[in-house]
């Protein structure tokens, strides 16, 4: 972990306003470098990211992330740190594998600021990727390429086998009856993951470090390389855990009105994901796999709407996680 400054160094920072200690920070790790932040590239519940032009001996850019208690300013100081360590531990296993499969490089950690410097990457996210004409051409290459990075990085963490074991998605099923959605569709794959359930325990699987929040967001494309962004590796599991959530996430994505355009493109595209995993990466069990995403949709679904008043939007959502459910139901029954 990259040294944290003085203590009075700390404590002349306490002045300051947030962004300004960090800045300072930044400039006293780096020799006393000038350090330039832009506006916010980024700004969520729980962070601000900014990109910063450091005017060391050898200028260079990088990026500096906020963690932040959610809906609050208050520095995350845990979340900052975690952030870290994991790129630190990511970042030296994928370094002797391909160059092409990356995360930014860890610069500087100021936990107390709960702030972290990295390598800026210059690129744009698969979600933004989406938008772009060039999707038509060259969208199976980016596909293909961010499931390659996903293998390679399950890959390279701690692998080994394991048996399913559902108790803790058994609960969220209980919780999900306890207070169920009216839609037909949701009791119906709520039955259906129940009676499913048996066929799986004790299944063998490969686990992994997960990512944690495998999504298109999270994956940049910078010429010919791929970088994951917001690993969180918390918890090691089975990596049909990533799997299930990256494909909920792409197909919740399509299903909204800004890529309908896109949705006959939609089987393609899985497909290219698939090769690019299936060459780096773990055996995965499709059974397994399906039932997760099942699991997961149905925690999502509930987790929008429920208690939520109606309304145009409400509705248009209750459409959308339908019909991913009813297809996901489809596949669980079949396979037994």
């Amino acid at each position: 972990m990259k040294i944290q400054p003085e203590t009075h160094v700390l404590e002349s920072l306490s002045t300051l306003l947030p962004i300004e200690q960090v800045k300072k920070a930044i400039s006293g790790y780096f020799s006393g470098a000038a350090v330039q932040l832009s506006n916010p590239v980024s700004e969520r519940d729980n962070s601000k990211i900014f990109r910063a032009f450091i005017e060391a001996s050898i200028p260079f850019e990088a990026a500096v992330k906020f963690c932040l208690v959610p809906k609050t300013k208050i520095p995350d100081t845990a979340a900052a740190t975690e952030q870290f360590v994991a790129l630190e531990r990511v970042n030296h296993a994928l370094a002797s594998g391909n160059p092409r499969y990356r995360v930014p490089t860890p610069l500087y950690l100021a936990p107390e600021l709960g702030a972290l410097v990295m390598s800026w990457v210059d690129g744009e996210s698969l979600t933004d990727k989406l938008r772009r004409p060039a999707l038509f051409f060259e969208g199976e290459n980016w596909f293909e390429g961010v499931g390659a990075w996903l293998g390679n990085f399950h890959k390279a963490g701690p692998t080994r086998n394991q048996c399913v074991d559902l108790v803790e998605r058994l609960k969220v099923v209980d919780d999900l009856c306890a207070t169920p959605l009216s839609d037909k569709s949701f009791a119906k794959a709520l039955s259906i993951l129940r009676k499913t359930a048996p066929a799986l325990n004790g299944m063998e699987v490969e686990a992994s470090w997960l990512h944690g929040d495998c999504k298109t967001d999270n994956f940049f494309l910078s010429g010919s390389n791929i970088f994951g962004i917001d690993i969180s590796l918390s918890y090691e599991n089975p990596v049909e855990y990533d799997l299930a959530q990256f494909l909920n996430n792409f197909d919740l994505l399509l299903a909204g009105p800004k890529y309908l355009h896109l949705f006959k493109l939609k089987s393609t595209l899985e497909a290219a994901f698939w090769r690019g995993y299936q060459t780096t990466g773990p055996s995965v069990s499709s059974i397994y796999l399906n039932w997760l995403r099942l699991n997961f949709s149905l925690s999502f679904w509930h987790a929008m709407l429920k208690d939520r008043k109606q309304s145009a939007r409400t509705w248009v959502l209750n459409r959308i996680f339908s019909r991913l459910i009813d297809r996901l139901a489809n596949k669980v029954s079949q396979a037994q």
